[in-house]
């Protein structure tokens, strides 16, 4: 009589260890994206202190954000041949020592150029850390747990930026700001040090050279042209991306100029939808895997963002508190919700050892929208006459996608 425990309990072993081994490799590329992010967010939320300190108005500070987001788009780009050269943990440990090298040469010599150039050393490193991460899930996650596992690892750019936010400024009234962003650069090189000792089996097992930089570059760029549902999510995060910056950059300045919130209570609100955004990952994702599609997630996720721009319209200094607040939860929960599941969904669909490049390939044309939008919301609003317009602006990007899916339907269900 043939004894079936002992045949099964080497398989549970290695379930068990390989679960373990999933959330590890979670925790780890959680962390490195809240790094990534908050020091990315390092400047602006010092941008008071840093524009005393460089004798600058604060508005310079913003061209930071467009050189650093400039060279992230070029840096996730090349990323798949960098994946196939050294692997997503190991380059995920050079893109923190980027970021650290960069904001170092600004502690060394504080200008507004060395600032830019932190800038383009920031962005540099932040480009490659998604998709990475993206090559690395998609080896230790069950593709039932795809988009709940990338959502909460996504989670990782709203805690970033509520990091950056809330230690930032402690740090600076106890150490001074050059100490503060010391001890930022001792944490990245840290994480990166901690980062090359993770073990190989975590990465795919094919990360030698197999294409020269050039033909990674552009065969990334063709695959996502010719692939009808990839070419419809990078041009669906495009639209999206402009909906999450306006929401982000504009936010508090609608609420405090022409709500008449003071500046606290604005942040407040604000911090409230990046809070909804941190769930909205999580749920959203949770959803796509259980009980609807991606394609029906994507889409309730536009009309949320549509119907929160016109809400936002129609906020004045006479709206309800409750309802104000709503439409920013709704408005977080949507526009910054929608990354993770965005993402699982091009790791899925890409073919196979090809996540990294192909996620990088779409990230381009999001960072796009993240450089593009928020300059051309301005203009709106300026031309308009309030932030209001802006906002409802919004309606071009958000309709567009909705028009976009409903056409690209059949490709989502037919691959």
């Amino acid at each position: 009589m043939t004894n079936t425990n002992t045949n099964t309990q080497p398989d549970l072993v290695r379930s068990k260890q390989d679960s373990r081994a999933g959330w590890m490799v979670l925790i780890l590329t959680l962390t490195i994206q809240a790094l990534a992010t908050m020091v990315l967010l390092v400047p602006p939320v010092m941008a008071p202190v840093l524009s005393a300190q460089l004798d600058v108005p604060a508005g310079y500070i913003g061209f930071y954000i467009a050189v650093a987001y400039l060279s992230a788009m070029l840096s996730s780009l090349s990323a798949g041949a960098m994946l196939t050269t050294v692997g997503p943990i190991r380059l995920s440990a050079l893109c923190l020592l980027s970021s650290a090298i960069g904001l170092t040469l600004f502690l060394v010599a504080p200008s507004v150029w060395t600032l830019a150039l932190a800038g383009i050393f920031i962005g540099l490193g932040y480009g490659p850390v998604t998709p990475c991460s993206s090559q690395i899930l998609i080896k230790n996650t069950p593709m039932h747990r795809l988009s709940l596992i990338f959502s909460i690892k996504q989670t990782g750019v709203p805690l970033g930026g509520v990091l950056a936010a809330m230690i930032m400024p402690s740090l600076e009234e106890m150490v001074g700001w050059r100490s503060a962003m010391g001890v930022v650069c001792a944490v990245l090189f840290a994480c990166a040090a901690v980062s090359l000792f993770t073990p190989r089996s975590w990465e795919p097992d094919a990360t030698g050279i197999t294409k020269s930089f050039k033909e990674e570059f552009f065969g990334a760029l063709r695959m996502i042209y010719r692939i009808p549902v990839l070419r419809t999510l990078a041009i669906c995060s495009f639209c999206f991306s402009v909906c999450q910056l306006t929401l982000m950059t504009y936010g508090i300045t609608f609420l405090h100029n022409e709500v008449g919130m003071s500046l606290v209570l604005a942040g407040v609100y604000l911090s409230v939808s990046q809070a909804a955004g941190v769930i909205g990952r999580i749920l959203w994702g949770y959803l796509a895997d259980n009980l609807l599609s991606t394609w029906s997630m994507l889409l309730l996720l536009a009309a949320g963002m549509l119907l929160s721009a016109i809400g936002v319209f129609y906020i004045d200094a006479g709206s309800g508190q409750w309802w104000t607040i709503l439409i920013f939860i709704v408005f977080g929960a949507t526009a910054i919700g929608w990354n993770g599941v965005y993402l699982a969904e091009v790791a899925r669909r890409a073919p196979e050892g090809k996540s990294g490049s192909v996620t990088g390939g779409t990230l381009a044309v999001t960072y796009l929208g993240v450089v593009l939008g928020p300059p051309a919301i301005g203009l709106i609003s300026q031309a308009a006459g309030g932030f209001g317009y802006g906002f409802l602006a919004l309606l071009l990007p958000t309709v567009a996608s909705i028009l976009l899916l409903a056409r690209t339907k059949r490709h989502f269900q037919g691959a």
